[in-house]
């Protein structure tokens, strides 16, 4: 059964380094294909399932944030909107 999207409403560091983040702005599916980032939130009950991501750790080395549990969910938005951007840019 699915859990309820307000249930799912956060950011989490996995055990494998991916990061599970719910967000309310999620970039295009080209974005997300384009640098390998899962979107499952239609497995898991969302109506768009861009509204749940995994997000590879490298993603954030690679573009210059850390994965720190502190800040996770705000850099995680950040990360988010410099790859819509940076996708946008150049197409």
């Amino acid at each position: 059964m699915p859990q309820k999207p307000h249930s799912l409403e956060y950011t989490k560091e996995l055990a494998d380094g991916r990061v599970f983040h719910y967000t309310c702005n999620p970039p295009s599916m080209e974005v997300l294909d384009r640098f390998n980032i899962k979107a499952i939130g239609d497995s898991l009950g969302c109506v768009d399932p861009r509204e749940i991501l995994v997000i590879p750790s490298e993603v954030y080395r690679n573009h210059g944030y850390m994965v720190r549990r502190d800040d996770l969910q705000i850099v995680s938005e950040h990360l988010l909107r410099d790859l819509s951007r940076s996708y946008t840019h150049s197409h």
